[in-house]
């Protein structure tokens, strides 16, 4: 599958990798475009969805970083919103780790990524923290649910299209000026969608594909059916709001 292709629309060839796998979930009748949610929720913040904290940094994060404990666990802290890493938001700031991304390595096939997320690199093994279906979803996400969103995220496309899409899927919980829920409460204002969407629009849209890990906002590739373009019209509407 193309990496610009949309998520939740395998080719054949990546079919066949799911099958092989993810034979629990083609048995329980789990769609790809489902099993991808998983994986992107897991890379989001694993550490939040299996309840586990950490006072120790991850044993691969640089001493140069400038995070620690939990955060440092979670697959987006070192390979980005947009899974460029080093090469992408990530390459400067406070997030900067010098860490590849894992879009080039979606070329390589879940069952190669599933190996290394069991130990094909030293400190990288996962198989102490999540299941066997977990591992097999988050494999599968890198494999054939990334994308590089800068086409997506670069673009200062028609707010117009996103605005019965945003009114749709997203007004009832964040309110139609996006204020409904504050993302840093304690701070003068409300931060809703508006400034997620313009401070950190590759976040922005990854939620909007895959949801947000441990609570009820859908993934509206997985659970509504849309496609890349529409959460682009989507981020789009919401960079306007207040």
């Amino acid at each position: 599958m193309s990496r610009t292709a949309v998520p939740g629309v395998l080719t054949s060839a990546a079919l066949f990798l799911l099958a092989i796998s993810l034979p629990r979930a083609a048995a329980a009748g789990v769609t790809p475009a489902a099993v991808q949610k998983l994986g992107a929720q897991l890379y989001d913040n694993w550490p939040k969805l299996k309840g586990r904290t950490f006072d120790d940094p991850h044993p691969l994060y640089p001493k140069s970083g400038k995070k620690g404990g939990t955060s440092t666990w979670r697959c987006k802290e070192c390979h980005g919103w947009d899974y460029l890493g080093a090469e992408g938001r990530y390459a400067s700031g406070s997030h900067r780790t010098g860490i590849a991304g894992v879009l080039d390595a979606s070329s390589r096939g879940a069952p190669v990524l599933r190996r290394i997320l069991t130990g094909g690199k030293a400190g990288h093994d996962f198989s102490r923290y999540l299941s066997p279906r977990e591992l097999d979803a988050l494999a599968e996400f890198v494999n054939s649910g990334t994308a590089d969103g800068r086409r997506w995220t670069g673009a200062t496309g028609d707010p117009g299209p996103g605005d019965p899409l945003y009114g749709a899927h997203c007004a009832d919980c964040h309110g139609d000026d996006g204020l409904d829920l504050d993302f840093k409460p304690g701070q003068e204002g409300v931060q809703g969608v508006g400034w997620l969407a313009r401070k950190n629009p590759e976040e922005t849209l990854h939620k909007i594909l895959w949801g947000h890990p441990g609570s009820d906002m859908p993934s509206l590739v997985a659970d509504a059916g849309l496609d890349r373009a529409d959460a682009a019209r989507i981020l789009w509407y919401a960079v306007g709001l207040p």
